[in-house]
């Protein structure tokens, strides 16, 4: 059996595909598996031994490649998949351009979740549809149910899955300076700054850590504005390490896996500190928690009341702290954090 699946969103959007590679290889151990994401996507499944090819498409995004470029690679991409006769593609991204390679790939049997997709004359490039509702429910859970109702198997959908093993830990810890102790995990940026905290309240959350005992690591990524952040809370601090945005994505699944707790808003790294199994506090404001939340890991979520989120109108100005993110509180997160201290060191 060949199998082809395309997703082209983000990297958290990736890693949270891989219980559903993971599913269909325990169903069909000697298959072929395949798979298609955004150039930039494809480190966080560099060593899965889920899947066989990972073949990449350009951004899409202005100013991030040229247009000769852009139809090079996907000349490129196009000559790789076309013609494979894979028994089964997935479109699992409801996108125009993975439409164009489920099409071009010529399966046998195309399949898509076409529940809210708006499909129109497109529907006739596929010719098996999941109905599975996912509006309320984990985008672990669209992605697998819409695969598990095509192929009709009886799995359900295992963690996230992120390859580590090659890493060397202790170099690691060596490179950035930390101490054999216990040390916490903040990631307090992403690609989207409205997703972000109040720099002065992370500040408060870093002086209560210090005061108990913990290392602090604040990872990033290399977005500068993400690194002169990272750089400004730690200001001060003699027990806080930085990254400066200088892992690779494995690398920060390591530095994650061996820390006491990941504390964090909605992006990438939240979700790779539930990969590896580190238990998580996380600021949601405008993000979808039902959607996003930490999946299958000890967690607690600290909400920012968000009623555009319910409607998916959102008006207030991005380019500053959200409203929502602005009303959780520092006691609100010290909560969090000593709630699942005890919880996770009692079991």
């Amino acid at each position: 059996m060949k199998f082809l699946l395309v997703k082209l969103n983000h990297i958290g959007d990736t890693l949270i595909m891989t219980p559903t590679i993971h599913a269909i290889r325990e169903a069909y151990p000697d298959a072929r598996i395949d798979v298609v994401v955004r150039k930039g996507c494809e480190g966080i499944l560099e060593g899965n031994p889920d899947i066989d090819n990972v073949f990449t498409i350009a951004r899409p995004e202005k100013g991030k490649r040229s247009l000769p470029q852009g139809l090079k690679e996907s000349l490129k991409l196009l000559s790789s998949v076309a013609f494979r006769r894979y028994d089964y593609a997935f479109d699992l991204s409801n996108s125009d351009r993975a439409k164009l390679i489920i099409a071009l790939s010529f399966a046998k049997r195309r399949g898509i979740n076409r529940w809210h997709a708006k499909l129109g004359w497109k529907k006739y490039l596929f010719t098996d549809f999941s109905d599975y509702a996912w509006g309320k429910h984990h985008q672990v859970l669209k992605d697998f149910n819409t695969v598990k109702e095509i192929l009709d198997f009886s799995l359900e959908p295992g963690p996230l899955r992120i390859s580590t093993q090659a890493i060397d830990a202790l170099a690691l810890k060596q490179r950035f300076a930390l101490v054999e102790k216990p040390y916490i995990v903040i990631h307090p940026t992403s690609r989207w700054s409205f997703k972000e905290w109040e720099v002065s309240r992370w500040r408060e959350v870093i002086d209560f850590l210090a005061k108990q005992g913990y290392e602090i690591i604040i990872t990033c990524g290399p977005d500068p504005r993400e690194i002169d952040t990272a750089e400004t809370l730690a200001k001060g601090f003699s027990n806080v390490k930085l990254t400066r945005g200088k892992t690779t994505l494995r690398e920060l699944g390591v530095l994650i896996e061996n820390a006491r707790l990941f504390i964090g808003v909605d992006t990438v790294a939240m979700h790779i500190a539930a990969a590896v199994d580190t238990p998580v506090v996380a600021l949601f404001g405008p993000s979808s928690e039902w959607s996003w939340s930490p999946w299958q890991v000890p967690y607690r979520l600290v909400l920012g009341d968000c009623p555009c989120k319910i409607s998916r109108k959102f008006t207030c100005d991005k380019s500053k702290l959200l409203p929502c993110m602005e009303s959780i509180k520092t006691s609100e997160i010290l909560q969090a954090v000593n709630d699942l201290m005890k919880e996770t060191t009692e079991t």
